[in-house]
């Protein structure tokens, strides 16, 4: 006898149909406002409710707002989402309220009559207003958190039997696994967007590294590097190095950038220097020190090359601070490759200089020829600066090389006939020709000023007389190399020169040395023998006599021993010499002695 196949209620076959929409829907990754709405109309077509609703918490869990409904009014939405929200804050007027127990609690909330329900509170005439009689509450959960609620609205008194709050709550883990499928899917295409950009923003950083290096090789000095980032970045640009020498300038859009004269006129930066503010740029410094401009140092390894100006006051985006880092780069090259040349040139000159200032020119117009070769013309009258750092002892081989490379910009940047330049006895020596528009002298100034913004410490520079021929200029590198040795150094001094040395000056100028050599050994000669017999040191005693006015004390501290000593060693030397410190001839005798002493031995 056959059986008869046992057919499920109708009511359970419409409900697990609905849930299977419910599913398909979830896993179709449907929009979420939409399957909030379709999860509140299934609530009310299985259970027999006029309307419903589901809530879910603010960013803060301040409050919960419907997301999604289905047979609410307006009215009622914009009541509860905007006039009178559903405050969680335990000092809210509506802390009663079913949705806030349900969320709180995480426990299912059921009012059969809103009207007798005293936890419905000032929400009972309102709910009533809407046609709200009953309803029920279920938390909503994601993740092992209560996110939310799903309430369905009656509109009359009723109550949810077993059957009909679990099916409410398999509804609201629905509504769940919607909220993380939502969830989920947002964070995959933010992902996606974020991976597509970064895609394109690689693609936009390898476009600009290839540009820049296609400039390179191809030969492109600084204005087609210059260039390519005005274009990239579309700002006009320049390009400066240590020296303040503008290198390369391209306007853009109608705007031209003009660099502040940083190293001339500290103060347009603050008074500090610019190197010093580029220390921490990367890749570029806003300030207020230079309004309406960008600086970017342009640096390799350690060392800073120049500085790399664009128009604007603000930072730029990602891509652009990018292609001005790799401008730097490529421009900091470049620069090192102009180095690498102008070196070998500055060979040259100063091989041409050793020759000069040997004074043994074999063949007068061989050397002429030379200097046209080299842009620079001795038939014109020259002078001779001498360049020297204070403290080139302390500041050593990298001071120097500083200093050198400062003074070949300064140089280079002059016009034709251009001066020559050598590293000679610790100093950088330039021949100059002596009527140039800029007289030499201010020339020398600015070498100081931009030479003092650059480095620490004091630099100092010194002038010659003018030599009309070439022959006179070994006598000027003495005289120059002379005034930076002998005279002493005043941090507020101007350019020294044979006016401003006073009687070294003069000396220098004058003295022959072979001549004036015998009336230095008549005076200071007995002195230096005595010492060097006796290991005494009267020379230097002297020395600090007459520069501490006669002042025995003042002496005494000067050289570390007692005043005693000094008043023996001043009476030694009178007896020696057979004068008297306190003759003003006798004074006058000995200052011009030890000073042409200290010429005669340094030349």
């Amino acid at each position: 006898m056959a059986l008869s196949p046992i057919s499920a209620p109708p009511d359970l076959l419409r409900w697990m149909s609905a849930i299977d929409e419910l599913a398909i829907a979830v896993n179709q990754q449907r929009d979420l406002p939409g399957l909030l709405q379709q999860i509140a109309r299934t609530a009310c077509e299985l259970l027999g409710y006029e309307s419903a609703a589901v809530l879910l918490v603010d960013d803060e869990r301040t409050a919960l707002r419907i997301e999604g409904s289905w047979g609410l009014s307006d009215g009622y939405l914009r009541l509860v989402n905007e006039e009178s929200p559903l405050l969680l804050a335990p000092s809210d007027t509506f802390v009663g309220s079913p949705s806030r127990g349900a969320f709180v609690d995480s426990a299912p909330v059921i009012v059969e009559d809103i009207s007798r329900d005293p936890s419905y509170g000032p929400w009972a005439k309102a709910a009533q207003e809407h046609g709200h009689r009953s309803m029920a509450s279920v938390p909503l959960r994601n993740q092992g958190e209560t996110v939310g609620t799903l309430n369905v609205y009656g509109s009359d008194p009723r109550r949810l039997g077993p059957g009909g709050l679990e099916l409410l709550q398999v509804l609201a883990s629905h509504a769940g696994i919607a909220l993380e499928t939502g969830a989920q899917l947002e964070r995959d295409r933010r992902r996606v967007r974020e991976l597509s950009s970064l895609n394109e923003l690689l693609r936009q950083h390898a476009a600009i590294h290839d540009r820049f290096i296609g400039v390179a090789r191809r030969g492109g000095g600084v204005t087609d590097i210059a260039t390519a980032l005005a274009e990239i970045t579309d700002r006009a640009v320049a390009v400066q190095d240590v020296s303040g020498q503008t290198l390369a300038a391209v306007p853009r859009a109608g705007v031209s950038v003009r660099p502040p004269d940083w190293l001339s006129r500290p103060e347009q930066c603050g008074g500090d220097s610019l190197p010093d503010l580029l220390v921490h740029a990367t890749p570029v410094l806003s300030s207020e020190s230079f309004p309406g401009l960008l600086a970017g140092p342009v640096r390799v390894g350690a060392e800073t090359l120049g500085v790399l100006w664009l128009a604007g006051d603000s930072t730029d985006d990602d891509l652009h601070l990018r292609a001005v880092e790799q401008a730097a780069v490529v421009l900091g090259l470049e620069m090192l490759r102009r180095r690498a040349v102008t070196d070998a040139q500055w060979q040259l000159r100063g091989d041409l200089v050793a020759e000069l200032a040997g004074g043994t020119l074999a063949d007068p117009e061989a050397v002429v020829a030379r200097a046209d070769r080299l842009g620079s013309d001795l038939r014109l009258p020259q002078r001779v600066l001498a360049v020297r750092h204070e403290e080139a002892e302390q500041a050593g081989e990298s001071g120097t090389a500083q200093l050198l490379r400062l003074v070949q910009s300064l140089v280079l940047a002059r016009p034709r006939p251009r001066p020559l330049l050598a590293l000679r006895d610790g100093a950088i020596v330039v021949v100059a020709p002596a009527a140039h528009p800029q007289g030499v002298e201010e020339f020398a100034r600015h070498i100081r000023t931009v030479a003092a913004q650059a480095m620490e410490g004091g630099v100092r520079v010194a002038v010659s007389e003018t030599c009309p021929t070439p022959d006179q200029l070994p006598g000027a590198f003495r005289l120059a190399l002379g005034l930076l040795r002998l005279v002493p150094y005043a941090p507020d001094e101007d350019v020294l020169t044979v006016t401003s040395a006073g009687m070294i000056g003069m000396l220098l100028a004058d003295v022959d040395p072979q001549r004036m050599g015998v009336l230095a050994e008549r005076w200071i000669g007995p002195l230096r023998d005595y010492d060097r017999r006796r290991a005494t040191d009267l020379v230097t005693t002297l020395r600090s006599y007459l520069d501490h006015d006669l002042n025995t004390n003042a002496t005494a501290e000067a050289l570390f021993i007692h005043p005693n000593t000094v008043g023996l060693r001043v009476k030694r030397i009178e007896s020696l010499l057979g004068v008297s410190l306190t003759s003003v001839g006798d004074l006058t005798t000995l200052r011009a002695a030890l000073a042409i002493d200290d010429i005669t031995r340094s030349v």
